[in-house]
């Protein structure tokens, strides 16, 4: 098995300035991100940072990942974390024999993101015919953490909707972080939250 994590990363954020490198528990939020990507050992093909951000470039170095510099255009709001995963696996593998057969996209903003979580989708994905897994709440909503998905659907542009199973989880693992509230009580869960 051959896989890759992509975290879509841009510098701006109008919601949250600063949103994806803000210090969350004493260090930047994407950090929590690419730790559990890598300590999951599920990506031969490595942890990518997809992003715009000079500052953010660094962190991500830094923290052990590698980088793939966004281009203006895909930084901009309204593009799609599919445009994402599509032109970054296009970038880093023009040939198709070259390509990991699942790519991973991570957000940047998930500290409540597990190891097994990732190790159960990947092999959920696996067991089933449709082409993307990603993560929802007890009420069915995208939560905000991942998805997995074949590499060539990301690159054939083949949607999520409609192609896609839901992995749920608890309610306490699952906190979307889109405003100062949400983040203000992100911080709060995370206090009492168990290891990894």
């Amino acid at each position: 098995m051959d896989a890759i994590a992509i975290i879509p990363a841009r510098g701006g954020s109008t919601r949250i300035p600063g949103k994806n490198i803000r210090l969350f528990h004493g260090k930047p939020i994407i950090i929590y991100s690419i730790e559990a990507a890598i300590r999951s050992g599920l990506f031969t093909y490595g942890v990518w940072v997809s992003t715009d951000s000079p500052e953010i470039t660094k962190i991500a170095w830094d923290a052990g990942a590698k980088v793939h510099p966004r281009w203006a255009p895909l930084a901009a709001n309204g593009v799609g974390t599919q445009e994402v995963m599509r032109t970054t696996l296009m970038d880093l593998f023009p040939g198709e024999a070259t390509r990991p057969e699942y790519a991973c996209c991570i957000y940047a903003t998930a500290p409540f993101m597990t190891c097994a979580d990732l190790r159960l989708g990947l092999g959920t994905l696996e067991a089933r015919v449709r082409p993307y897994i990603y993560t929802v709440g007890p009420d069915g909503r995208d939560a905000g953490q991942w998805y997995w998905g074949q590499t060539s659907a990301f690159i054939n542009g083949v949607p999520l909707e409609g192609n896609s199973y839901h992995f749920p989880l608890p309610e306490e693992r699952t906190y979307d972080i889109n405003t100062l509230d949400d983040w203000i009580m992100a911080e709060r869960l995370y206090e009492g939250r168990d290891g990894q």
